[in-house]
Formats: C-alpha cells, sequence, structure tokens
C-alpha cells in the first residue's frame, strides 16, 4: 500500500492531466482531478512485459495469438465468472470509443436515432451527435441519492427509427453499478424492438467491495455488445486495448469490415503486451487499489460532510470516480468552477461535460495518493465551503 502512497511526478511526461492542466482550464499550478486516469504507476509486471518485448529489435505489424485471447477469456472467467466462447471476441486497439464509433457506423443509418441514458460519459454522447445520428436523453431516475435506469422513460422515448442503446455500466460519472433487474428490464426492451444495445463496460473491473458487475451480453440478448478494456483498472490509456463481446455473427462480420476498412486489424504491439500481463499477473494489485480507492472514497464524503456545507458525494458502489452533488449552493456550474481553479486552485469536471442531466454536479477523480487527494480537497473547502 505503501506504494500507492508514492506521488509520482507527471508533469513534464506529456501528461494530458497534468500537462494539459492549463490550456484546458485557463490556469496554471492546479491540482488535477478531471480527466480519468490514475496518479497510481502502471503495475510492474506490465512494464517488465514491455521491457521483455523490447529485447527484440524489430517493432512492424503484429497478430493477436492464441495466448492473447486465452488472457481475455481468462480474466473475464475469473473476474466475473463469465465464460465467454473464443468467436465472441473481437478487438480495437485504439479505444473502447473507436469500437462504439465503428458499431455505430456500421449498424445504424444518418438520421436513425439512438437512446442514451444520461448523464453519461460525454465521449459517448458526441459519438451520437457528431455522426449525424439523432440523440434521445434518457434521464437516470435520482432516488435516495441514488441514481437508476428509468427503462419505462425509455419506453416512452421509442420512435420508428429508433436503432440503438448505448448505455454504460458500471455508470460513469454516478459509480453505480446497476441491477440484473434494471438490466434485464432493459434487455427485454430491446429484444421487444429488436434494438442493438451497446453497453460500455470499462470501468467493470473497479467495483467496489461487495458489489458484482453483470455484463450486459451474459444476459441473453444476442444483438447486445459488451465492451471490456484494461486500460482504467491497470492505468494503460497510454497503450489502449479494447476487447468487444459480441454473440451476434451479423454484428461480428460489419464490425470486422470495419476494422479491415480502417486498418484496425493489426494489433498494438505494447498495448497487447500489457493486456495479457495485467490479465494474467496484476489481480493483487487491482485488488490493493479498490481497497486504496475506496478508502478515498470514503475519505471524500467524510470531508464534505463535516467541512463543505451544502456539497455532498453521491455514494459510489464502483470506478475511482466521485461524483459531487452541490445543488443546495444555489449557484451556476459557471461560478463553481471559476472558484474551483481561482480560490482552490483545483481542476475538476463539472457536470454538464456529461450532458446537461450533470448541471449541480462535479466529478473528482480519487485514484491518487491520499495526501494529494486531501489537499484537493482542502482546495474545495477554500472555493466553496
Amino acid at each position: 500500500m505503501t506504494t500507492l502512497d508514492h506521488a509520482i511526478e507527471r508533469h513534464g511526461s506529456d501528461s494530458y492531466k497534468w500537462d494539459g492542466s492549463e490550456r484546458l482550464f485557463g490556469r496554471e499550478g492546479l491540482l488535477p482531478f478531471w480527466v480519468a486516469d490514475m496518479d497510481f504507476a502502471t503495475p510492474l509486471p506490465i512494464l517488465d512485459a514491455i521491457r521483455d518485448r523490447l529485447e527484440h529489435p524489430v517493432l512492424g505489424y503484429v497478430e493477436r495469438s492464441d495466448e492473447y485471447r486465452d488472457a481475455v477469456r481468462g480474466w473475464l472467467l475469473k473476474r466475473h465468472d463469465w465464460d465467454v466462447p473464443r468467436e465472441w471476441l473481437k478487438f480495437c486497439p485504439p479505444s473502447s470509443i473507436v469500437g462504439i464509433y465503428g458499431l455505430i457506423m456500421t449498424m445504424t443509418d444518418p438520421g436513425n436515432s439512438i437512446v442514451a441514458p444520461t448523464p453519461t460519459y460525454g465521449p459517448l454522447l458526441g459519438l451520437v451527435e457528431k455522426t449525424d445520428r439523432k440523440l434521445l436523453r434518457n434521464p437516470l431516475i435520482e432516488r435516495n441519492g441514488r441514481f437508476e435506469l428509468d427503462v419505462d422513460g425509455m419506453r416512452r422515448l421509442l420512435r420508428d427509427d429508433t436503432r440503438m442503446i448505448i448505455l454504460c455500466n458500471p455508470h460513469n460519472p454516478t459509480g453505480r453499478v446497476f441491477t440484473r433487474s434494471e438490466l434485464g428490464a432493459l434487455a427485454d426492451l430491446a429484444r421487444e424492438h429488436d434494438l442493438i444495445v451497446i453497453c460500455d463496460e470499462v470501468h467493470c473491473d473497479l467495483l467496489l467491495p461487495g458489489k458484482r458487475h453483470i455484463p450486459f451480453v451474459s444476459l441473453g440478448w444476442s444483438k447486445s455488445v459488451s465492451v471490456v478494456s484494461p486500460n482504467k483498472p491497470f492505468n494503460t490509456a497510454g497503450i489502449p486495448q479494447a476487447t468487444l463481446v459480441m454473440p451476434d455473427g451479423e454484428i461480428r462480420a460489419a464490425f470486422q469490415r470495419f476494422l479491415d476498412t480502417t486498418q484496425l486489424n493489426h494489433d498494438s504491439t505494447f498495448g497487447g503486451v500489457g493486456m495479457v500481463a495485467a490479465y494474467r499477473y496484476c489481480g493483487d494489485w487491482l485488488d490493493d487499489v479498490i481497497e486504496y480507492v475506496a478508502e478515498n472514497h470514503r475519505l471524500v464524503a467524510s470531508y464534505l460532510d463535516e467541512h463543505v456545507r451544502g456539497v455532498r458525494a453521491v455514494p459510489a458502489e464502483a470506478t475511482y470516480l466521485a461524483w459531487l452533488d452541490y445543488r443546495e449552493l444555489g449557484i451556476s456550474e459557471t461560478e463553481v468552477m471559476r472558484r474551483l481553479t481561482e480560490q482552490g486552485g483545483v481542476a475538476l469536471y463539472g457536470g454538464t461535460e456529461f450532458g446537461l442531466e450533470g448541471e449541480g454536479f462535479l466529478r473528482m477523480n480519487v485514484a491518487c495518493p491520499r495526501k494529494q487527494l486531501e489537499a484537493g480537497l482542502a482546495g474545495i473547502r477554500r472555493a466553496l465551503g
């Protein structure tokens, strides 16, 4: 655990999170808690695997080996009790977002409508709005401080041209882990209306204690895709990998054509090497991270309760992202962001980054050494306390 407490200097490493804060927030010297990568060192087995690969002097095109596929299947079976047939696996080295983009482009047409529960991860909304598809927003229901899927509301939204639902679970930004009941109702709706469901599950390995992830594809609706990745749990966003689990042969064939057309059918050398090492050798490291992050979530909640009246942490069930509710303050997001940067010296995402339904909230990345988190909370207190 002491390794996780160790602060790593990331300035000057071309870090999007640290070196990019001034450009995005308009002020230098901010402590960054915005973008979703961790300030913990990537686990040593991944770094060692990359070093070992560099002993070979050629970095040419590579293909996915049986070891690669077995590592993915083994991880999903061990971690989520999910035995995935080998033929269901497709891969998209650039990122999960590129993979979802490919599915939108191959399985829907311009002008079709796509439903997304909101608020949600901003790039998912952008994929719909920037590809000439129509976004149908399905606001989550807030009940007793907990955000839940509104499947009945989604049913009322559907149109004749609706072709797809895009879901994020575990949910970014609210931290929910949707239940089997919620997801099953959504699967029934999709089956009834013959809708493709794309479920972004890249945070599924970051479950807080006592929670269980239900892969959407495991619910039995064949026209669904679960998207998983080692990038979030093992801090490997700089060598990205994404696995898409697709039971439907027609969807797989269409997605393969997208990969072939864009030449994404070749693997990323270091991404593949890193993913195999992560899934085979880094489970214990991840368990330590989850324990540490869970304590950081508890610290955020208790600190805000004690020191920042009008701001509270929504109880998190997964992810290292805290969803902070400041609606009681009665001030605008523009003013909150100004105070955070100018008075607090901290950079957080405003809730509207995740859709208009996020107004009145902030997203805070708590995957960092505790002293850094404490300094960030002190900044929030200066700004909003």
